[in-house]
């Protein structure tokens, strides 16, 4: 056992044979004590000094520019959850004037204003995919740093529609609405995704 750790020692052991409760001058104390020790042994002790920064979330990205311009897939064919949602669907959706424009939202929280960060600007049917492709921004600092960083990866529609019975595919959802695009942690749609541009 070193000098400096002995010393530490005595004095807790002194501390707790007279259970003092530290209150901070009896911890004040122990420094002194502390202090008085190290200035008698000048000639070997050294002394270091160390520095360190921090960084704010602005200096660490200063390329951020509000409102984050964001793109990705919400849509494809196929059977996310219950409805099996066609390709016709899918395109004819993308026309609908209900679906222009509607709320980027934040894990469906549809009820609560403040969760609402930005909006899909615009959506469109892309017969590669067989999908809707989406276009949008984020005004929240917060979340575009979040997407920006890769935390945020996935997306998820709130979608209305009518129903129709298919031999083949089951329960089928057609004349699509949506209510609002959220950023989630993991969305039903196989290939969902956002991203910046």
């Amino acid at each position: 056992m070193n000098k400096t750790a002995e010393i530490i020692q005595r004095v807790d052991k002194y501390l707790a044979l007279t259970r003092f409760q530290y209150s901070t001058e009896e911890q004040l104390s122990r420094l002194h004590i502390l202090n008085d020790y190290y200035s008698t042994m000048k000639e070997s002790c050294l002394e270091e000094k160390l520095s360190a920064s921090i960084e704010t979330a602005e200096m660490l990205g200063k390329d951020l520019v509000l409102p984050l311009k964001v793109r990705g897939v919400f849509l494809t064919e196929g059977r996310p959850r219950r409805k099996f949602y066609k390709a016709e669907e899918l395109q004819k959706s993308t026309d609908n004037p209900i679906n222009k424009r509607f709320p980027l939202m934040v894990d469906h929280r549809d009820k609560e204003a403040g969760k609402v960060i930005g909006m899909v600007d615009r959506i469109e049917y892309d017969p590669q995919i067989k999908g809707v492709r989406w276009y949008g921004h984020i005004n929240d600092e917060t979340f575009a740093r979040n997407v920006m960083d890769g935390a945020i990866t996935q997306v998820s529609a709130t979608i209305f529609s009518a129903e129709e019975f298919d031999p083949e595919l089951g329960v089928v959802g057609t004349d699509l609405t949506y209510k609002e695009l959220s950023l989630v942690m993991e969305g039903a749609e196989k290939y969902n995704s956002i991203e910046t541009y």
